[in-house]
């Protein structure tokens, strides 16, 4: 976990750099940053992506046509996120069979099954992105979907450094992975870092669509734990899960709650 919070502090400085330099970085230049990470060229990948997702520019050798510095910040924008659509779409999507195969490797240890793990998630992610199209904070670009994007990749990252440091716990008695585990803490953590994400950037402005989303998002992980132990989890067991805090959870069980009262009357 502390080499995760290193990793997103780097990530962030490495933002905080491109900022500087309007929005362009040099491949070497974040080689260089992340160095000591000993990051693979898969999960490279993945930081290339979720940077041009956030509206920077990578110069990578010429591996990348440019565009033209006079460029509006809000066409350089379109032009990294249609960058990174097409890249995403270049990605083999394996099928059902060919996944399993590959989350069963990847908790095997081996490196290559995890490199296919992340790339056969990125389309998810960005699927993922667009249920915010219409939030309020979207509409109003308080907050772009590139931002929410490079946010879901960073918590698809997450996910996967949470499986592997726990892969016992994905691997049921019989020998074979537990798919819905596996897939469900994933695609937890993506939800869970856009959630985040919106929350933080609107500061309340977008209250009404976020209470929402969190009741939705308490509603999926209340169904993945009952189904994975057989009862209904408690406030706790959810807190643990979903990483919203024990009060907040009550609050809107509450409100909920209410609105059923409200409706009944």
């Amino acid at each position: 976990m502390e080499e995760q919070e290193k990793f997103l502090e780097i990530l962030g400085g490495i933002k905080d750099i491109a900022a500087l330099q309007q929005n362009t970085l040099e491949e070497e230049e974040i080689k260089k940053y992340l160095g000591n990470m000993a990051l693979d060229n898969a999960q490279m990948e993945a930081v290339y992506s979720y940077l041009s997702a956030g509206g920077i520019k990578i110069n990578r050798h010429g591996k990348t046509p440019g565009i033209a510095e006079n460029t509006t910040p809000e066409s350089r924008a379109l032009y990294n996120r249609q960058l990174y659509q097409h890249e995403v779409d270049m990605l083999y999507v394996p099928n059902d069979n060919e996944l399993c195969n590959i989350i069963k490797n990847f908790l095997m240890g081996e490196k290559t099954f995890r490199d296919k793990f992340v790339e056969s998630k990125l389309a998810y992610v960005t699927e993922c992105a667009s249920r915010y199209k219409e939030r309020i904070a979207v509409t109003n670009k308080a907050i772009s979907i590139d931002e929410v994007i490079s946010e879901g990749n960073v918590g698809l990252l997450t996910g996967i450094s949470i499986i592997e440091e726990n892969r016992a716990q994905y691997i049921k008695e019989d020998g074979e992975p537990d798919y819905k585990a596996v897939n469900g803490i994933i695609n937890m953590e993506i939800t869970s870092a856009m959630e985040s994400f919106i929350d933080m950037e609107t500061s309340g402005k977008d209250w009404e669509s976020a209470v929402l989303a969190r009741a939705n998002l308490l509603h999926e992980a209340a169904k993945y734990l009952t189904e994975k132990n057989g009862n209904r989890p408690s406030k706790e067991e959810l807190s643990e899960y979903t990483r919203i805090p024990v009060e907040e959870i009550t609050k809107i069980m509450n409100l909920s709650e209410d609105t059923k009262r409200v409706a009944l009357s």
